[in-house]
C-alpha cells in the first residue's frame, strides 16, 4: 500500500460500466421516476470490436471538432479536428502493459524522460491492456510513501523525511516553513518523478478490456491534438500534500490530477472512468480538522488548454472533479478554455461538474446523480456536496437539457454556484424527473445573480443535437465509461499468433551477398493488425495488416546492403490485445563486398599499355579504383549485375621504361575487394 492511513470503512460498491449496462437493459435498476427501467428487447449478438486506435473525433462533436485558430499563453497556433495519433506510422504503434513501457511509449524511445514524452510530436497509437501501477516495482515488490520520504534528509538533523514529523511540527493556523517544508517539497520532486508522466502530441491513449491506470498522474501538456478513450484512471495519490492555512481557513491540497489538460489544444477524452479507487473521500483521515487530501481532481483543463471535448465518461466519488481554468489572475487565458461536456455521468461528486473561469464551455445531456453516499461528511457539519456547475471569472456556460438525480439533502438551488461570473444559460434541466429552472433557483438565493444572456452560442461553431433531458439517464447509464465500447481487432479476440521467419539469402543467385528477404508466415490463428522486424534488436521494418482471423497472414520485408556477418532477426506482432515474439531467426552473410577480379595487362610493347580487371563471376561492384606503385591512377563507376562478369580497363599512357606493380579495388556498399599485385615491366 502507498499509504499508512488508518483503517477505513469500505467504499460505496461500484457497479461496472458493462455490468450496469446489463442490469439497466434487464430491469433491475431503479429509474429517476422511481419504478423500474423498461425491459429491453431480446438482446442481439454485441457489435463487433473496434479499432479505436484509428479513430478520430466525429465532425461537429464539441470543440474538440473545431478548426480554427487558438493563442495557448497568447502563442497563435492552428487548430483542425482532433485526430489523435490516427495517422501513426505501424512502427509507431504500442501494447503497453507495465507503467515502463508506457513511458517508453510516449517517450518515444527506451528509458525516455518526462521531457521526451511531452516534446515528443511523431503520430503514436497507444493501447493499454491491463492494470499499469507505477508504484509496482519490476521485482513485484510495492513502492511506498515512506519509501520516498525515506530518500529525503532533513536539514540540520540527518534525519529521514516523515509525514508524521510534518504534521506534529505544524498545526492549524500555521503555515508550513523551514527544513521540514523544504524536505517535503523534495520527497514531493522525487514521487512527480516516479508517478507523474506526460502525454505529447499527436497521440491515441486507448484502453483494451479492463485497462486501468492506477496511482499516476497523466498530464497532456504544451501539446495538441490528443484522444483518450476507454481508459479507467484512477487514484492519482499524493503521498505529501501542502497544508496551506490560508486557503478558507486552512486545507490540505494535493498536486495531482488522474488527468490534467495543461496548455493543450484539440484533446478529445471520451469512453473513460475516473475515480479515487482505493482512497474515496470516505476513507481521508483528518488531520487539523481537514480532510487529509490525497487528491486534486479527476480532470483538469487549465493554464490556456483549449478545443477539449469530454464525451461519454463517468466520474465516480470524489470532491473536486474537474475545473477548467486555474487562477483568476491568468488574463492571458482570456478566449480559451472552450470545452464542450457531454453524455457524461457525474455520480456522488462534492463540486466541479465544471468550475469554469474564462472559458466558452457547452455543458449537455449530461446525468448527475446522487446516492447515499453524497450524504457521507468528511468535516462534520459540513456537506461533501457544494456544486455542480461554477460561474467563475468572465465565465460563460450554456447547459442545455440536462439531468439531476439529487437526495433531500441537496436543494436545486445549489446545482449552480457563483465565483465571480456573470452570465450562465440553463435550459431543459430535469431535477428528479421533473423539469426545473435551475438558474431561476439560483438567482433566487444569490447574493450576485447570474445573467441568461450569454455571449456566445453552441450552433456557431458546430453542429450539434441535444437528447430531451427525460431519455438522458438511461442513456448515460448505458452509454458513459470505460468498457462500454469494444475496443480492440474487428476479428482477433486476443494476442496474435507467433509469426515464423525464413529467408530466401542466396536463392536468387546462389550468393549470400546481403540482399535478400526475410519472410514472416502466421499460418493460422488471431490475426496481427501491425508487425515489427527487430534485426539485431534493432527496428528495421514495420507494417499494417489487415486482421482476417484465424486466416493465415504473410509480410515480407526486403534487407539490402549488408556486409558480411552474422544478422538475428526477431519479429513482434501485435494487435491491441497484444504481442508475440517470433523464435530468433538467423541469416549469414558471407558475399556481401564483390568477388575478387584478376588484373591482365596488354599492349606493354608498344608503350601504352592497358590494365583490364575482370570478375568473372560473383557479387558485382559499384566501382573499380586502379592504384599503380601504391597510388590511385584511375576510378570509374560499375553496373552491378551480379552474378555476370564484369570488367575495367585503365590506358596508359607516358610510362617510361621500369617496373610498375598494379594493384585495384572492386568496392560495394558492403566492402571492397583488392586484387593481387600484377607486376608489370615497361622495356626501352
Amino acid at each position: 500500500m502507498r499509504t499508512t492511513l488508518p483503517a477505513r470503512e469500505r467504499a460505496p460498491r461500484t457497479i461496472a460500466p458493462l455490468a450496469l449496462a446489463a442490469a439497466v437493459a434487464a430491469g433491475l435498476i431503479v429509474g429517476a421516476g422511481g419504478g423500474p427501467a423498461a425491459a429491453a428487447p431480446p438482446t442481439a449478438p454485441p457489435p463487433p470490436a473496434v479499432d479505436l486506435g484509428r479513430e478520430a473525433i466525429a465532425e461537429n462533436d464539441g470543440w474538440a471538432s473545431w478548426t480554427g485558430p487558438t493563442f495557448p499563453e497568447r502563442i497563435e497556433r492552428a487548430a483542425a479536428r482532433t485526430t489523435g495519433g490516427a495517422a501513426a506510422d505501424p512502427s509507431e504503434v504500442y501494447v503497453v502493459d507495465t507503467w515502463q513501457e508506457l513511458r517508453d511509449a510516449l517517450a518515444g524511445t527506451p528509458g525516455g524522460s518526462q521531457n521526451d514524452a511531452r516534446f515528443n510530436v511523431v503520430p503514436r497509437i497507444v493501447y493499454i491492456t491491463g492494470t499499469i501501477d507505477p508504484w509496482l516495482q519490476p521485482d513485484g515488490t510495492r513502492l511506498t510513501c515512506d519509501d520516498i520520504a525515506g530518500r529525503v534528509t532533513v536539514a540540520g538533523t540527518g534525519a529521514p523525511f516523515a509525514m508524521a514529523d510534518y504534521i506534529a511540527a505544524f498545526g492549524p493556523g500555521i503555515d508550513p516553513a523551514g527544513p521540514l517544508e523544504a524536505a517535503r517539497v523534495a520527497a514531493a520532486a522525487i514521487q512527480a518523478q516516479l508517478t507523474l508522466q506526460h502525454i505529447g502530441s499527436n497521440v491515441t491513449l486507448v484502453g483494451v478490456g479492463e485497462a486501468t491506470v492506477t496511482g499516476a498522474s497523466l498530464r497532456i501538456r504544451d501539446a495538441h491534438n490528443m484522444i483518450v478513450r476507454n481508459l479507467t484512471l484512477s487514484d492519482a495519490y499524493d503521498c505529501f500534500p501542502q497544508w496551506d492555512a490560508n486557503d478558507s481557513g486552512g486545507n490540505w491540497n494535493s498536486a495531482y490530477d488522474n488527468l490534467s489538460v495543461w496548455t493543450a489544444t484539440s484533446v478529445w477524452i471520451d469512453h473513460s472512468t475516473f475515480g479515487d479507487g482505493e482512497h474515496p473521500p470516505a476513507s481521508l483521515d483528518r488531520v487539523y480538522g481537514r480532510p487529509f487530501e490525497v487528491h486534486d481532481g479527476l480532470v483538469d483543463v487549465t493554464h490556456g488548454a483549449d478545443l477539449v471535448t469530454l464525451s461519454w465518461n463517468w466520474f465516480q466519488h470524489h470532491d473536486k472533479t474537474d475545473i477548467i481554468g486555474s487562477s483568476d489572475s491568468r488574463l492571458q487565458d482570456r478566449g480559451q478554455h472552450r470545452v464542450t461536456q457531454h453524455h457524461n455521468r457525474w455520480t456522488d461528486i462534492g463540486q466541479r461538474a465544471p468550475r469554469v473561469r474564462f472559458g466558452d464551455v457547452h455543458v449537455y445531456n449530461n446525468l448527475y446523480e446522487q446516492t447515499d453516499a453524497t450524504a457521507h461528511e468528511t468535516v462534520p457539519g459540513s456537506p461533501f456536496f457544494q456544486y455542480f456547475w461554477g460561474a467563475g471569472v468572465e465565465s460563460s456556460i450554456v447547459a442545455e437539457q440536462n439531468a439531476f438525480e439529487l437526495l433531500e439533502s441537496s436543494p436545486v438551488e445549489r446545482i449552480i454556484a457563483g465565483w465571480k461570473g456573470t452570465e450562465l444559460s440553463a435550459t431543459g434541466s430535469l431535477v428528479n424527473g421533473e423539469p426545473a429552472d435551475v438558474l431561476a433557483a439560483f438567482n433566487a438565493t444569490a447574493a450576485v445573480p447570474l445573467s441568461p444572456d450569454v455571449r456566445w452560442s453552441p450552433a456557431d461553431h458546430y453542429a450539434y443535437t441535444a437528447q430531451p433531458a427525460v431519455e438522458v439517464p438511461a442513456a448515460v447509464r448505458a452509454g458513459a465509461g470505460a468498457g462500454i465500447l469494444r475496443s480492440g481487432s474487428p476479428v482477433a479476440t486476443a494476442a496474435p499468433g507467433t509469426f515464423a521467419l525464413s529467408d530466401d539469402n542466396g536463392w536468387d543467385t546462389g550468393l549470400r551477398d546481403g540482399d535478400y528477404r526475410v519472410s514472416a508466415d502466421l499460418w493460422w490463428g488471431r490475426n496481427a493488425t501491425v508487425v515489427k522486424l527487430y534485426e539485431n534488436g534493432r527496428l528495421v521494418g514495420a507494417q499494417r495488416l489487415d486482421d482476417a482471423t484465424p486466416g493465415a497472414q504473410h509480410v515480407t520485408f526486403d534487407i539490402t546492403g549488408k556486409a558480411d556477418g552474422t544478422y538475428a532477426y526477431e519479429l513482434i506482432a501485435l494487435n491491441p490485445y497484444g504481442e508475440t515474439r517470433s523464435a530468433v531467426h538467423t541469416v549469414a552473410v558471407t558475399d556481401a563486398a564483390p568477388a575478387r577480379a584478376v588484373l591482365s595487362a596488354a599492349g606493354l610493347r608498344t608503350g601504352a599499355p592497358a590494365i583490364t580487371a575482370n570478375l568473372w563471376w560473383g557479387t558485382n561492384a559499384t566501382e573499380y579504383v586502379l592504384f599503380q606503385d601504391g597510388i590511385e591512377i584511375d576510378r570509374q563507376e560499375l553496373v552491378a549485375a551480379t552474378p555476370g562478369a564484369q570488367s575495367a580497363t585503365t590506358a596508359l599512357t607516358g610510362l617510361a621504361p621500369g617496373t610498375y606493380v598494379f594493384t585495384s579495388e572492386l568496392r560495394n556498399a558492403a566492402g571492397a575487394t583488392a586484387t593481387r599485385p600484377l607486376t608489370v615491366t615497361i622495356r626501352g
